[in-house]
């Protein structure tokens, strides 16, 4: 693997392609990368003269059936320099359902099970596809878990913000002054340990700054109130809008499931006081959420790029989005295409 200099490595200028999540769709990633303009030379896609960038937002494994050919494209091109990879909420649940409880010498009581991440039947369902796209290649599995540990949580420049999920000041801020924009920036058992251990009694645990960066915030729902996700999982809490001010709104409101509909009651003060992504900010790129449809903006400053290639329906779409430094962006920048 060649050495890697973290997050800004590549992002050389403000010609940047954002692209969303990938899950193992290597096929539509070709089509997407040649419809951008970049050009396969030396193993590795790259823009003519290096004129542009492409930073990954994430969610590269799982779901799809070419997981190893995709990892691959996307890891030759974050060598190459071609390209910012950065980390998903796949690929973090995904080295902590291989990571052995307790072996960084901290057991978390709060976690059943031998691993950081229980191997329920629903968990296990979600790697599935990512293993057999390895099987027969256990040493190359290996070297993709160590290639995911590298990938930074997420890429900050005066222009843009760049993460998975969620973008969060306080939880940025945190992760610079302990000095850890990945899992190779220390210990990674002990990381990896800290960043699954949201009970942690000495109160240093980064579950919080990642799982808001990787997983976006969540609201528990009133009692007795549930919804079946796209994948038919049961949930008892909902993703909501962390760009809008939360003052005086309503769990309808507030709600960001794309495909359910949920009643519009009172959401908890707590909630109506966080910290919300203002108007005013840089703008700001991400996946995770599962939208559908054609691609557009929520706001002009702010940029889902997730609209369900690996969708069950069939209809979903792999989405890039050109940016060249605009502060105001632009909905025709969108280039997408259609799931195979």
């Amino acid at each position: 693997m060649a050495d890697y200099q973290g997050p800004d490595c590549g992002v050389m200028n403000s010609s940047i392609d954002f692209i969303g999540d990938i899950h193992g769709h290597y096929d539509e990633l070709v089509v997407l990368l040649k419809k951008l303009g970049y050009q396969e030379q030396g193993g590795a896609y790259r823009f003519p003269g290096n004129a542009r960038t492409v930073v990954f937002l994430g969610d590269y494994i799982d779901r799809g059936s070419q997981v190893r050919e995709t990892v691959n494209l996307v890891r030759a091109m974050r060598d190459a320099g071609s390209a910012v990879a950065l980390m998903g909420n796949h690929e973090f649940n995904a080295l902590s359902f291989w990571h052995e409880n307790g072996l960084g010498g901290h057991h978390i009581e709060a976690i059943h099970g031998g691993f950081l991440r229980e191997h329920t039947f629903n968990k296990v369902a979600i790697h599935v596809k990512t293993v057999e796209s390895y099987r027969g290649r256990k040493k190359e599995f290996e070297e993709m878990l160590d290639f995911l540990k590298t990938l930074p949580f997420y890429l900050e420049t005066d222009l843009f913000r760049a993460q998975h999920a969620c973008f969060d000041l306080k939880c940025a801020e945190e992760l610079k002054l302990e000095g850890v924009r990945s899992f190779t920036d220390g210990n990674f058992d002990e990381l990896i340990a800290r960043a699954n251990d949201q009970y942690n009694e000495y109160d240093d645990s980064l579950y919080y700054p990642l799982s808001l960066l990787l997983k976006g915030p969540e609201l528990d729902l009133p009692d007795g109130l549930t919804f079946r996700d796209a994948e038919g999982v049961l949930r008892k809490r909902t993703r909501i809008r962390w760009w809008i001010c939360p003052k005086n709104k309503n769990l309808q409101e507030l709600s960001f499931q794309p495909g359910v509909e949920l009643p519009p009651l009172d959401v908890p003060l707590e909630i109506q006081n966080r910290d919300f992504y203002g108007e005013n900010e840089r703008p700001v790129f991400f996946g995770h959420y599962w939208l559908t449809g054609l691609p557009e903006l929520i706001r002009d400053n702010v940029c889902c790029l997730d609209y369900s290639v690996a969708g069950y329906r069939g209809d979903g779409r792999l989405v890039a989005y050109r940016f060249d430094g605009e502060q105001k962006l632009d909905p025709k920048k969108f280039v997408s295409v259609a799931a195979m």
